[in-house]
């Protein structure tokens, strides 16, 4: 849990580092409104770890809807801080509490690479920047 904690850390940082111009709208007010794009973008940055797979996951509450991964019964959630109720910048987890709130499902794996050509490439573009904006590790 330590490393996907430092993992799913350094992912936000770059997020937060880098230019809002140089996103997709959708997460040029990151966190919020940026769940699904950031979703997609942590799973395919897990997976270049060399971890397994993630799913995405979807849920919905009230009129609101939020995304994150998780595989089995750990959740990474680094956009979670959106909400109010919510003050930790991100989740990692075996404790589904927060996240059973909302009625969600497994939609797919969390890659931005297996959708379509264009919003394939749209992410691609960001994952490139998040990355010139992540901190090597010491």
């Amino acid at each position: 849990m330590e490393q996907l904690e430092i993992l799913a850390r350094r992912f936000r940082d770059a997020i937060e580092q880098a230019p809002a111009d140089q996103l997709p709208v959708t997460m040029q007010n990151f966190p919020t409104g940026a769940c699904g794009d950031a979703t997609l973008l942590l799973g395919h940055y897990l997976k270049a770890q060399g971890l397994d797979a993630f799913d995405y996951v979807l849920g919905e509450r009230d009129d609101h809807s939020h995304a994150w991964v998780q595989q089995g019964d750990i959740i990474i959630d680094i956009t979670a801080d959106q909400f109010a109720e919510i003050d930790r910048p991100i989740i990692v987890t075996a404790n589904p509490d927060w996240h059973n709130e909302f009625k969600a499902e497994v939609l797919h794996e969390a890659d931005f690479t297996i959708y379509d050509a264009y919003t394939a490439a749209t992410l691609a573009a960001a994952y490139h920047t998040i990355l010139q904006h992540m901190e090597v590790p010491a």
